[in-house]
C-alpha cells in the first residue's frame, strides 16, 4: 500500500492552493492527475469561408448541465437565403449527433444546444460543424471545431493512460490510479475475449455517493443513494457513468450476508475502479453488437470486475441451501437485478449466476478461448444457444447441469424443462388439445407466459381476434392453463385469457 498513501481533505486543499500549475505527481510514483473545472472556459473559433457563406462570431460555451451552447454569425452571399442550420457533433466514438439551431437575437445570429435538456455528465469532448441548408440545393458546412463539455461549478480531477480517461471529484486523489491499474490489469483479458481492444479511448466520469449524479439527468435534487445504483453508460459517447459505493450499504441490500466487514475508502475506490471494468465491457458489447439474455448480458460484464461484490461459486451454493433449489438458466434466465434481494439479502442474482456459469465456463473449457469463439458466434448473429453449442459441441442445458453439477446441485427440474408437467388433467370446461380457437376482440393483446403461472415472465403476446391452436392443456388447481401456438409463439395463456369461464 505505500505507493497510494491518502491524503487528508485539508492537505489536498493546501496542496492546490500553493501549486500554481494543476498538476500533481506521487513521489516515487508515475501517477499523474491534473485538476480541471471550477472556472468558465468559453471559446472563441477562427473566421471561416465556405463556398461564399461566412461563418463569424463562432463562440461555445459549457452549460453544464444544461447542454452545450454554440453561437455563430453565418452569412450567406446576397441573393442567397438560408432556411434551416443544423450543429452536427461527433464523439470520440465516430458516432454523431445533431440538433437544430435556432435564430439570435442578433443579425443572421445562430444557436445551438446539444443536450439541452440534459442528459450528458461533463468532460465529453465533440468536433462539431455547422450545416447550412436553403432553396436550390445550398448545402454548406463549414470546418469542425472542437469542444469539452466543462463543468464550470466545481473542480474535478482528471488522469489518463492509454487504457482509458477518467474524472472525478469528492473522493481522493489515489481514485485514479485505483482505475488506470484496474483497466491495465483487465486490458489482456479485453483483449483475449473480444480479439481487440476497442476502436476508441473510452472515458470514465465518477461522482461521489449521494444525489450529485442525478444532475446531468435532469433532477440534482432526488437522492437515490438507497436504491444502490453505481454505474451505466453512454454508448454512443464511449463513456461510462459512476457513482462511488457508500460505506454504509445502500438500503436495498442491507441485510446481504456477504458484505464486508469494516469497509475502508481503499474499499470504495477498488470497487469504484472495479465497476468501471464492468462498465467498460458493456461498451465492448454495444461495439461487437454482443446482447444474450439477461443473465449472460450482466453475467459477461460481472465476469470482468476486479473487485466483485460477492463470490460467485459460494453464493450459488449458499443460495441453493438456503432456498432448496436454484434458479435455473433456461428460457429468460433468472430474475434478480440491482434493485431486488435474494434469500441471502444480497442483490444481483441475475448477474452472479451468469458470472458464475462463465468462470465454470472459461475455467473448464480452454481458458478464453471459448469465450471468444461465442462472441465472435453472436457478433455475428447468433443466438447465444447456438454460440455456445459452435464453441463447446455442448447445449445450454447439457451445459448449466454441468455447471450445477460443478457446484454440487441438482441439474435443472424436469418440470422447468416440461411446464406441464406441474399440471394435472384439465377441468371441465375445458378447451381439447388439437382445437383452434380464437381469441376475444378485447383486450387488445394477451401475454403469453414461458410457464402456466400468472407470476410467470410473458416472453410474446397475442393480438385479439388471432387464431391460436391448443397444444396442451391441465390445471394447476385453480385454472386451467393452455400451451398454445399463435402465429408461430408458443407459450402458456389461462382459461380466462381465451374468454371461455
Amino acid at each position: 500500500m505505500s505507493k497510494r498513501v491518502f491524503f487528508g481533505i485539508a492537505v489536498l486543499l493546501a496542496i492546490s492552493l500553493l501549486l500554481p500549475a494543476a498538476s500533481f505527481a506521487q513521489d516515487g510514483d508515475d501517477y499523474t492527475f491534473t485538476i480541471v473545472g471550477g472556472v468558465e472556459e468559453p471559446q472563441t473559433y477562427a473566421d471561416q469561408e465556405v463556398e461564399g457563406i461566412q461563418f463569424t462570431t463562432m463562440t461555445y460555451r459549457s452549460l453544464y448541465p444544461s447542454g452545450l451552447e454554440f453561437r455563430a454569425t453565418i452569412t450567406p452571399p446576397e441573393g442567397v437565403t438560408i432556411s434551416q442550420v443544423t450543429l452536427f457533433y461527433t464523439f470520440a466514438t465516430g458516432k454523431a449527433g445533431r440538433v437544430r439551431a435556432e435564430q439570435g437575437e442578433n443579425p443572421d445570429e445562430w444557436i445551438a444546444v446539444p443536450y439541452a435538456a440534459r442528459g450528458l455528465p461533463p468532460w465529453h469532448e465533440i468536433d462539431a460543424y455547422w450545416g447550412v441548408r436553403g432553396p436550390d440545393d445550398l448545402s454548406v458546412n463549414s470546418e469542425p471545431v472542437h469542444a469539452v463539455y466543462y463543468d464550470a461549478s466545481r473542480e474535478w480531477y482528471r488522469a489518463e493512460s492509454e487504457d482509458i480517461v477518467v474524472y472525478w471529484y469528492g473522493m481522493p486523489v489515489e481514485l485514479g490510479q485505483y482505475v488506470l491499474e484496474a483497466m491495465a490489469a483487465n486490458r489482456a483479458r479485453y483483449i483475449a475475449g473480444f480479439g481487440d481492444t476497442l476502436p476508441y479511448r473510452p472515458m470514465a466520469v465518477i461522482f461521489p455517493p449521494g444525489g450529485d449524479w442525478n444532475e446531468y439527468k435532469g433532477d440534482e435534487t432526488v437522492d437515490d443513494t438507497d436504491f444502490g445504483s453505481t454505474g451505466t453508460i453512454i454508448s454512443e459517447a464511449g463513456s461510462t457513468i459512476q457513482r462511488v459505493r457508500t460505506l454504509e450499504p445502500a438500503a436495498v441490500r442491507a441485510e446481504c450476508i456477504w458484505l464486508p466487514e469494516n469497509p475502508t475508502v481503499a474499499w470504495q475506490m477498488r470497487q469504484a475502479a472495479s465497476v468501471t471494468t464492468h462498465e467498460v465491457l458493456h461498451l465492448y458489447q454495444e461495439e461487437w453488437g454482443v446482447r444474450g439474455p439477461f443473465w449472460w448480458f450482466e453475467g459477461q460484464a460481472k465476469f470482468f470486475e476486479t473487485q466483485p461484490m460477492h463470490p460467485f461459486h459460494d453464493r450459488m451454493r449458499t443460495l441453493y441451501e438456503l432456498r432448496g433449489d436454484l434458479p435455473t438458466l433456461q428460457n429468460s434466465g433468472p430474475s434478480g437485478g440491482p434493485y431486488t434481494a435474494a434469500e441471502d439479502g444480497c442483490t444481483h442474482l441475475g448477474y452472479d449466476m451468469g458470472a458464475s456459469f462463465m468462470t465454470w465456463l472459461v475455467e473448464e473449457r480452454d481458458s478464453m478461448a471459448t469465450f471468444r469463439t461465442v462472441v465472435d458466434e453472436m457478433s455475428s448473429g447468433a443466438t447465444l444457444e447456438q454460440a455456445l453449442e459452435t464453441a463447446t459441441g455442448a447445449t445450454l442445458l447439457e451445459l448449466e447441469n454441468e455447471w450445477r453439477a460443478f457446484l454440487g446441485v441438482p441439474p435443472v427440474p424436469a418440470e422447468v424443462l416440461d411446464p406441464a408437467l406441474t399440471l394435472t388433467e384439465p377441468v371441465e370446461p375445458f378447451v381439447a388439445v388439437g382445437e383452434q380457437f380464437t381469441l376475444p376482440t378485447t383486450p387488445f393483446q394477451q401475454p403469453i407466459y414461458e410457464r402456466p403461472a400468472d407470476n410467470a415472465v410473458a416472453s410474446a403476446a397475442c393480438f385479439a381476434n388471432n387464431s391460436v391452436t391448443i397444444l396442451q392443456a391441465g390445471s394447476d388447481g385453480t385454472t386451467n392453463w393452455y400451451e398454445v401456438d399463435c402465429m408461430g409463439m408458443v407459450g402458456w395463456m389461462s382459461q380466462d385469457q381465451l374468454g371461455q369461464q
